[in-house]
This record gives structure tokens, sequence and C-alpha cells, in this order.
């Protein structure tokens, strides 16, 4: 029985491809509704090569689900626009036939239409398990599309900051510092328009545990002056939530930190988040231009004042 999926991914098609391509991106996609790792201790390779390839699988990562083999091909596009396609075709315990094909096509406005093909049938009680298999095999796959989502959702947040946001963690400091400072000043300003500094502080400082924890503290404490119970609430949370995050790196990129937002959603900031952190990135590269030089730790070497 067959299953077609189609999804839009946030993307350029060359972009996906090349994901698509690493046994990272398919563990990280498949996780944590499943758990594939390679016959006898192997290690994993980093990507996937033409041939044949032994796994085990793990239901959740802990209920075995037996030995897979996977026969992976590349097929040439069977249209113009599209990708060549990745193939994994196989057999294992459960299955007696697994083909799997994946076609990427661009979209008119640079996005990709991502395609998963999926044939199966049982090897045990086919008449039965075969429907089976197959819806199990739907859900397995609506997984892996939702994943993919959030992977193209944070690319597309980091390449649409990449021209202004500086690899310097000295430089997202001042940056978040420079909107906090702002959020502070603007006290006439309409509660609607605060909050997008806030918002941004938390977009270009939640990779850091110290920045992240401050913005949710500023956010936690905004939201009890507004008189917001649900915010403060919900703020309380994202505070509980802040060191889990870090240590299991769950950061949903472009993620505003609001209530009205999910936890775990990576997203693209709105347009005026943005601009404010553009902005404050720019102000900090002409601060540090203007001061000194970064030294290789990322902090600031002063100019020496002349002696008097």
């Amino acid at each position: 029985m067959r299953v077609h999926l189609a999804t839009r991914l946030d993307a350029p098609p060359d972009w996906v491809a090349r994901q698509l391509h690493t046994t990272a991106a398919f563990r990280h996609v498949t996780a944590p509704l499943m758990r594939f790792q390679p016959a006898n201790g192997e290690p994993w390779p980093t990507h996937w090569t033409a041939g044949k390839l032994e796994l085990h699988m793990w239901l959740l990562g802990v209920v075995p689900m037996g030995a897979q083999t996977v026969c992976i091909s590349i097929e040439p596009a069977q249209q113009s626009g599209q990708w060549p396609t990745l193939r994994d075709n196989g057999h294992g315990q459960l299955l007696r036939r697994w083909d799997h094909r994946i076609t990427l096509e661009a979209l008119p406005d640079g996005a990709t239409l991502y395609t998963d093909d999926i044939d199966v049938v049982a090897r045990h009680v086919p008449w039965l398990m075969t429907p089976l298999s197959t819806a199990l095999a739907r859900l397995f796959f609506l997984h892996r599309q939702r994943r993919w989502r959030a992977l193209a959702a944070a690319f597309r947040t980091r390449e649409r900051t990449a021209d202004a946001a500086p690899a310097s963690p000295a430089h997202r400091r001042r940056a978040v510092d420079d909107l906090l400072n702002t959020f502070d000043t603007i006290t006439d300003a309409a509660p609607a328009s605060r909050w997008r500094w806030l918002e941004a502080a938390h977009v270009l400082g939640q990779s850091s545990q110290g920045l992240h924890w401050r913005t949710h503290c500023a956010m936690l404490r905004y939201a009890w002056l507004l008189g917001d119970r649900r915010e403060a609430m919900g703020q309380l949370l994202r505070l509980a939530l802040v060191p889990i995050g870090h240590l299991f790196a769950r950061l949903p990129a472009g993620n505003i930190g609001r209530t009205h937002v999910s936890a775990l959603k990576p997203m693209a900031p709105p347009a005026e988040v943005e601009g404010l952190i553009k902005q404050a990135l720019g102000n900090s590269v002409r601060s540090t231009d203007a001061s000194g030089c970064e030294d290789a730790r990322g902090g600031t070497v002063r100019s020496a004042k002349p002696r008097t």
C-alpha cells in the first residue's frame, strides 16, 4: 500500500538537498519517534552513499522494532525543475518491502515542495498488517515532515539575519543590552510597541543562557506591571524551561518568547522585530569599531588612553 505526502519547506531546494544527504538530518527528523542505529555498533557515516546499510530501530527510542536493510540509491530527476530523487528501499523483520522516494521541486517563491512516496508491504499476515503498517508509516512521515518544516524555518531565520548578525557573542551581548535599555527608557510608548523590544532581545539573546534568562525576567516584570496574568504565568513557565532548553539544546530559532506562541516553535520574527535586531547589532558593531577591536575571545580591546 502507498503513502503520498507533500509539504512546503521555507528553504531553497539546494539547501534541502544538502541536508537530505546527511545522516544527521535523518536522525534529527526521525527523532524522538524513532531511533536508528547501524548494526554491529558501526558509527554513522556523515553522508548517505549508494549501497546497503543495516539498521536497528527502536520506537520512541526504547521499544525494539527489529532490524532493517536499507538500500540507498539516487535516481535522475523525473521532470525539469526537480532535483534527483533520493530512494531508500529494502526489507526487515516486520516489512517484506519498504520503498521510499523523496523528491524536491523548486517553488516560485524560492521555497521547496518536498514529497515523500512510500510503498509498504508487511512480512507477516499481510492482509492485516500491511494496512496497519501503512497507517503507522503515514504518522511517521507526517512527523518527519513537521520536523523538516522546523529545520527549514530555522534556516530561513538565520539567513534573514545573517547580513546583520555578527558571529561574536560580545556583539550579541551589547546588542541585547541596547534593546533592554531602550525598552526601559521608552516608558511612554504603547505596550505593543514596548513588547517588540523585548521580543527582539529574546530572539537575539536566547543562544546565551544568561541573556535568555534576563530577557524572560524582563518580560515577566512587564507582564506583571501591565496586570496581564496570562502572560505573567507563561513567562514563569518559560523561566523554568530556560535551563532545560539549554541543557538539551532545544532553542527554537526566531521564537519571540511570548506566551501566545509555542515555546518550542521555530519561527520567522515579525519584520519590526527583525528591524530592531539589525539596528541593535549595527549599533554594537559601530560602537566596537569606535572604541577598539575584538580580541580572540570575543571581548573588546579598548584603545589605551594617552597619559597626561
